[in-house]
């Protein structure tokens, strides 16, 4: 395939297979040599990827990003001067890396890879660790004394050099300079979403960051950005870099953390703002109200740590954010759960039969269940940023439609079919609204009758 249009339909199908087909349309494409075309496919699936965790195979490119792989934006959400890094920059920055680094140096690594287990982190990091530090000094030396705006020439490749390539490829370099601080931590600390931080855990990450901020205030911003992005409570970790004595003045404190805090609220505004905007591509409920769930978590997060400052910029970045979620919620999950929820239950076109309208399958009653699971989890988004009594109303319009279906059309004479017709109903209000109003329901419809099971 060479054309841009052919990899967009790789993506596009893809997203409708199967997990297990799913996986091995990715193993096929990560064996394509045009890694700008299989980064945009990667793209476009990443959310599902994300939630079946395939296995990987461990390259020596995938292993020199693994420091600075948390703050990778897709191409069409990546924002500039904010501290994160766009998967267009993997291309033209391993380009530079492979024509800098020793041959033998990359020989190795690669020889390694194929020997080690690399499902262990502690062989992984000893590894990667040689390769993380040349490649920091060999693109900070490049771009202190070779690297101009414009086409750079690097060994027999040229690469287009942009102030915004030039400030991620710095960035890159930075982060690269502290692979050992930020792969101890991820050693040590739980896996990504991080929940909650231990005694321990933050001992740990005071000991490092008064290590950096006794040498630059810069290393310091750098190494807990990378942290900040593998939070799923943001704010905890800001609370402990507020609380901390580090060996600087406190206006040098005070502003370090803003900036921090600035920036990787930024990063989180501009995510709900582009999750408003692409209402037409959440195929999945369920994902979309895991997504805003997440999202919400680290917007209260930075509300309760950064609400303090009193800023007006902060202000702005966090009702932007309600903002946006509420709208992506409201307008497009709750959208989606409704109409998903509805049509898995209709019954099939056709004429009708004997014995009255088909009822719905096992698999198409538990689509159903979760569906209906998506729109309460909504519930609890929208209370959580002020939509309480908007998404009330959107549950109760769903409920009265759930209760009107309780007597499908040509089920009068079959009684055990309507009575499970209501059975289906009463079990998903029950779900959107609590089981008194299912009770309710019952009630109103069955007076003095038990229903059939």
């Amino acid at each position: 395939m060479s054309s841009l249009d052919d990899w967009r339909n790789v993506a596009t199908a893809s997203l409708g297979l199967p997990d297990k087909r799913l996986l091995d349309v990715v193993k096929l494409v990560e064996q394509a040599p045009d890694r700008g075309r299989v980064c945009e496919v990667l793209d476009r699936i990443r959310p599902r990827l994300v939630r079946l965790r395939p296995p990987r195979a461990l390259t020596v490119q995938r292993l020199l990003f693994r420091p600075v792989e948390d703050l990778f934006d897709p191409v069409e959400r990546y924002r500039a001067k904010i501290g994160r890094l766009s998967r267009q920059i993997v291309q033209p920055c391993w380009t530079i890396i492979r024509a800098l680094v020793a041959p033998p140096l990359l020989r190795r690594t690669d020889e390694r890879l194929r020997t080690i287990d690399i499902l262990d982190p502690n062989e992984v990091f000893a590894t990667g660790l040689p390769l993380w530090q040349t490649a920091a000094e060999q693109l900070s030396t490049f771009l202190a004394t070779d690297a101009g705006i414009g086409r750079c020439q690097v060994g027999t490749e040229q690469v287009t050099i942009t102030e915004d390539v030039r400030q991620q490829l710095l960035n890159i370099a930075e982060i690269l300079a502290l692979a050992t601080e930020v792969e101890t931590v991820k050693l040590h600390l739980s896996e990504r979403p991080i929940g909650s931080l231990s005694q321990v855990d933050i001992d740990l990450l005071s000991t490092i960051i008064s290590r950096l901020a006794a040498d630059s205030t810069r290393k310091v911003q750098t190494f807990v950005l990378v942290l900040l992005a593998r939070m799923a409570r943001p704010g905890d970790l800001l609370q402990v870099l507020a609380d901390m004595a580090l060996p600087c003045s406190s206006a040098e404190h005070a502003g370090l953390f803003k900036a921090v805090g600035s920036n990787a609220l930024a990063a989180l505004t501009y995510e709900a703002q582009d999750l408003r905007q692409q209402r037409n591509k959440v195929t999945d409920p369920i994902s979309g109200a895991e997504t805003a769930e997440h999202l919400v978590t680290r917007l209260m997060s930075f509300e309760r740590t950064l609400g303090g400052l009193r800023d007006r910029t902060v202000t702005e970045q966090i009702h932007s954010a309600r903002r946006d979620i509420g709208t992506f919620v409201l307008d497009t999950v709750v959208a989606k759960a409704n109409q998903e929820l509805f049509q898995t239950l209709a019954p099939p076109q056709g004429p009708a039969t004997r014995t009255g309208p088909a009822e719905p399958t096992v698999e198409q009653v538990e689509k159903a269940e979760k569906c209906a699971l998506s729109l309460r989890r909504c519930a609890r988004v929208t209370e959580a940023i002020g939509l309480r009594r908007e998404m009330e109303q959107r549950l109760a319009i769903i409920c009265a439609e759930l209760e009107r279906q309780a007597h499908p059309a040509g089920a009068e004479a079959d009684e055990p079919l309507q009575s499970r017709q209501m059975i289906r109903s009463a079990r998903l209000i029950e779900l959107l609204a609590g089981p008194d109003e299912a009770q309710r329901m019952l009630t109103a419809q069955l007076p003095g009758r038990n229903p059939a099971p």
